[in-house]
This record gives C-alpha cells, sequence and structure tokens, in this order.
C-alpha cells in the first residue's frame, strides 16, 4: 500500500506517520480516492511502485511454479524411461527457461506500461 506525505511531499510503502518530518505528520493512503486529488502535488509519481509491484509478483509466480513443473516432467520422464540423465537436464532446462521467460515477459510488461508514465519528477531511491 502506497502512502504519501503533504508536507515533504514523498511516499512510502505504508506506515502510519511520515519518517521524514518531524512531528507525527499522518500519511494517506494514495488508493483512497478522497487523497488522489494531492497526487499531483507530489514530487514522485505512485505508478510506478505499483507496475514495479506486478511485475515482481509475476517473476515471483514464474519461479514458484517452474520448480514443480520441472520436477513433474522429471519424475514422469524417468519412471517412463528410467534415463535419469537425460530427463534431469530436460528438467532442469525446463526450470531456467519457464524462470527466465517470466523474469523476461514481466520487464516487458513493466516497460509497456510505464510509457505512460512522464519521468519530469525527481526520481525517488528508497
Amino acid at each position: 500500500m502506497v502512502k504519501f506525505c503533504l508536507q515533504c511531499k514523498d511516499a512510502f510503502w505504508g506506515g502510519k506517520h511520515c519518517p521524514n518530518c518531524e512531528g507525527e505528520i499522518e500519511l494517506l493512503d494514495a488508493a483512497v480516492p478522497e487523497n488522489q486529488k494531492y497526487l499531483s502535488q507530489l514530487n514522485i509519481d505512485v505508478r510506478p511502485k505499483y507496475f514495479a509491484r506486478s511485475s515482481m509478483l509475476l517473476t515471483c509466480f514464474g519461479f514458484v511454479m517452474a520448480l514443480p513443473l520441472g520436477m513433474f516432467v522429471f519424475l514422469r520422464g524417468v519412471s517412463a524411461s528410467g534415463n535419469v540423465v537425460l530427463w534431469a537436464s530436460v528438467g532442469i532446462g525446463l526450470v531456467l527457461s519457464v524462470s527466465w521467460l517470466t523474469w523476461w515477459g514481466s520487464a516487458k510488461v513493466f516497460s509497456r506500461k510505464m510509457k505512460d508514465v512522464h519521468t519530469l519528477k525527481e526520481p525517488q531511491l528508497d
């Protein structure tokens, strides 16, 4: 959940109070419709954070699903033919290729979504 501070115009991943400002300045949720009117005043654009998060979830899903898929192919192949070396290499190759393809695909999705984001605002490095 992305929250932002109206005083320092910075965005954060959650929390109740701004860690940069002195005092207890309350952070506002960027997803609440009545707070979205302030998004144009921020020093950063919150859309890349959401785009990066969806890209990371897609990559994680590919990595997590590649392991059982490779193991399934390995076990099915070994039980059918008994050639452990062949099916081990096929299983490992499948895990690596599925992981790489999801990583590549998530990078493409992120790049496509970022075309609409203007980079005139200051980058936030947190």
